[in-house]
Order: structure tokens, then C-alpha cells, then sequence
């Protein structure tokens, strides 16, 4: 059964969701169809389309086919970037024409994109309004087609991508610290195994040399002694064992890193 996801920069705390979430639940009941609607997060920084699309990319592939997700990032000004709706791996993904979805998925192009123009609906004049009619539609069997124009190429964002200095060195950058503080960077298993094959590797950051390389199956180490491991979302991060609550005590926080900072990967 395909639902509807929200995705935002608006915070928990702010009434701006709950908005969001009734005008969606109003274009249901106008369509007279029900699907449940599911907060995917709503704590991504501020215009941070890096990490949305990192939450995304992660989240999206765990919800049925045909699933519409509203993605609500650095989407205020409409005219700075127009609504579009686009189908994705068998998704779609509703938000403004300002690059950030094309981080969902950087490896596929959509199947289908269009830039939204409701003419039967001339009194939706703001982005959330325009989204949740849009997402009402597309979850009533609706064809995408006939929300606006075919849009050929919509805009695209260009993050840090790893880097191969050498045949032993390469440098991956942080797009994603979680809640317990971990570095998520941007070298996925794929990548890793292309680069160094089933090599070791060691991972500096700031200085710091982390040897330890550990899986699903390791015993977890003593607490505070940092490691790299593969993600469950492919990805390549560097961790603490055991973090402190509150950000102490973190991978973050003992190297004093940010999203963006680079770690460099040297073979063994």
C-alpha cells in the first residue's frame, strides 16, 4: 500500500508540520482516499540539501512502490525555484526545482519529470498546498503527466565525491553525523571495494590514525576507542564505541569534525 512521506527543515518543534500534514490529510479527504503519512525526519539542518538527501537516499527503498515523498527542504520562496514532482526507482518525490532531490539518487535519472502546474486548482498559491494536492493525485492512480510540463533536465546539486590521490591514498568527505555522533562519509561499500579491492586501510582525521576496521559479527570494543565499519546503509563510517549522551564523548566530537571535513584513507 503506497503512503506519504515528509521530509523537512522545519524542526519538531514549530507548528509548521503539523500545517503541512493537515493540508496533506485535506487534499485525502477532498480525493475521498486515505494512506497513512509517515515523518521520515524533520530535523535536517537548515537548507541542508546534503543531508537530506543522504536521510533520503537511506529511508525511501524501506516504503512500498509507488510511495509519494514530500520533500520540504529550503522550499520558503517560490520564486526562486518552481514545485516539480519526478518518479524514481518506482517513487515519488515531490519539492522545488533547486537541485536537492537529485542527491536522493545520484546514480539514476527519473523516468518521469514534470514541473508543477495545477490550473484546476488556481487557489493553491504556496509550496505546501501545491505539494499535497499534487500528492493526493499521484496516490489516487493518477498520471504524473498531467500535473505540468515534461521537465527534461531539473536542476542538480554537485557534492564532494571521493577522491584517489594515489595507488594507496584517497580522500572521502563527512556528508552525515547520526545521533550517536558517528561520521558517515561519502565513500559507499561499492566505491571502497573498487578502490583498495579487499585491502586494509587506515582512516585519518585530524591527525588521528583509526586502525580498527570492525563488522556486524565483531565484538564491540572498549568504550571510546574509535573504529571505521560499513553502515547498514552502505556507507563508510567512523565511529566511537560506546558514545556519551548529549554529544559527548562522540566521533564528532573528539575529532572535532563537521559535515564536508575530509578523512583521508591510506592503504595498509
Amino acid at each position: 500500500m503506497p503512503l506519504v512521506t515528509l521530509t523537512s527543515d522545519y524542526g519538531w518543534n514549530d507548528p509548521d508540520t503539523a500545517v503541512v500534514r493537515g493540508r496533506v490529510y485535506g487534499e485525502m479527504l477532498r480525493s475521498q482516499i486515505g494512506a497513512p503519512l509517515v515523518d521520515i525526519s524533520h530535523g535536517i539542518p537548515p537548507r541542508d540539501h546534503l543531508e537530506a538527501g543522504y536521510v533520503l537516499r537511506s529511508a525511501y527503498p524501506h516504503f512500498p512502490k509507488g510511495s509519494v515523498h514530500l520533500v520540504l527542504v529550503d522550499s520558503m520562496d517560490l520564486t526562486q525555484a518552481a514545485p516539480i514532482a519526478m518518479e524514481l526507482d518506482g517513487h515519488f518525490f515531490l519539492g522545488l526545482n533547486h537541485g536537492g532531490l537529485s542527491l536522493i539518487r545520484p546514480d539514476l535519472k527519473p523516468r518521469q519529470c514534470v514541473t508543477l502546474d495545477l490550473k484546476n486548482r488556481l487557489e493553491l498559491t504556496d509550496v505546501e498546498s501545491l505539494l499535497a494536492a499534487a500528492a493526493a493525485h499521484l496516490l489516487n492512480r493518477g498520471a504524473l503527466s498531467v500535473l505540468g510540463p515534461a521537465l527534461a533536465e531539473p536542476a542538480s546539486l554537485h557534492p564532494p565525491h571521493p577522491e584517489i590521490k594515489n595507488a594507496d591514498t584517497a580522500i572521502v568527505h563527512v556528508q552525515y553525523i547520526d545521533h550517536f555522533g558517528q561520521l558517515v562519509t561519502n565513500a559507499s561499500q561499492e566505491w571502497l571495494k573498487a578502490w583498495h579491492g579487499d585491502k586494509a586501510f587506515v582512516a585519518v582525521a585530524r591527525g588521528r590514525r583509526v586502525t580498527r576496521h570492525v563488522n556486524a559479527s565483531n565484538q564491540m570494543q572498549d568504550a571510546g576507542e574509535l573504529y571505521t565499519r560499513i553502515n547498514r546503509f552502505g556507507f563508510l563510517e567512523l565511529g566511537v564505541s560506546k558514545p556519551g549522551a548529549h554529544g559527548v564523548n562522540t566521533a564528532a566530537s573528539l575529532l572535532g569534525m563537521d559535515v564536508r571535513d575530509p578523512i583521508e584513507l591510506q592503504r595498509k
